[in-house]
């Protein structure tokens, strides 16, 4: 992979990590009184996986490296490649479902 292309790839990635966080930057009380709601936390643990996947499976990255990506540990995200089946076959696609909404 070239480095413009990784660059390329990186900026994207970004991109859909700062669109995952948008919710808590437009509802702050909402996301605080989320955080004690189980169904939430499940909700962003299913995306992080799905992300998570989409990283290994579509892109090669180790599991070091979409830690530091998703700012999670390693072990963090072998646990979530490894529990998890994936669902969406792109990061288009989650960033679709989490801009409908429906899981909010």
């Amino acid at each position: 992979m070239t480095t413009k292309k990784h660059n390329e790839r990186k900026a994207q990635l970004t991109k859909y990590l700062e669109q995952l966080d948008e919710f808590n930057w437009h509802h702050p009380t909402q996301v605080s009184e989320m955080a004690d709601s189980q169904h939430e936390r499940d909700n962003r643990t299913y995306y992080l996986a799905q992300i998570s996947l989409i990283l290994f499976h579509n892109y090669q990255q180790s599991y070091m490296q979409i830690g530091q990506m998703l700012n999670i540990s390693s072990r963090t995200a072998r646990r979530l490649i490894n529990d998890y089946e994936q669902d969406c076959g792109s990061l288009e696609e989650i960033t679709e479902e989490l801009q409908n909404g429906e899981d909010w």
